[in-house]
């Protein structure tokens, strides 16, 4: 993790305990003796102070591309600084786009790889593959649990009830 990584992750944890009722604790490393880390207790303060954060960066980078511009600094030159892509539409124009019409540049995709996250599971520890919320069956969103896991056999049965289907 990078230096301003870490700040900012700092940053978030400091804006969750003072905005979002969070709470920190400090636990130790299994496997480690000496090592710790801190962690919110409740994850979703993290996710408001997150994007109260991003919220406030992007009205930071307005301002200070509307300082760049009034500078003299051509739109290309703010597409460069903003690193985005040169992939046949002018840098330019997509940088005002995205500074002031809040598109994202298009990124070239993978073929045949779908989008995924992932996260080790509270209830039963393992790694755990996350494809998002687009299907009906827990099994189909998520791969990984272990086959006792707590969590996940509550989702299917959440499942089973909600739809009143069978596996």
């Amino acid at each position: 993790m990078s230096a301003v990584s870490r700040r900012l992750q700092t940053l978030v944890e400091e804006v969750a305990v003072e905005q979002f009722d969070g709470h920190v604790v400090v636990e130790p490393i299994e496997g480690y003796q000496m090592l710790t880390r801190r962690r919110l207790v409740e994850p979703l303060p993290g996710v408001r102070a997150a994007a109260v954060l991003r919220d406030a960066a992007r009205r930071v980078l307005v301002d200070a591309v509307e300082a760049a511009r009034a500078a003299g600094r051509s739109w290309d030159e703010v597409g460069d600084a903003l690193g985005l892509p040169d992939d046949g539409e002018p840098v330019g124009e997509v940088a005002f786009a995205f500074v002031v019409e809040r598109r994202e540049p298009e990124r070239p995709r993978e073929l045949f790889r779908l989008s995924a996250t992932s996260w080790r599971c509270g209830s039963c520890g393992e790694l755990v593959s996350d494809r998002g919320p687009f299907e009906s069956h827990p099994v189909d969103n998520e791969s990984g649990h272990a086959d006792d896991c707590a969590r996940h056999l509550a989702d299917v049965q959440a499942w089973r009830e909600r739809t009143g289907w069978e596996d």
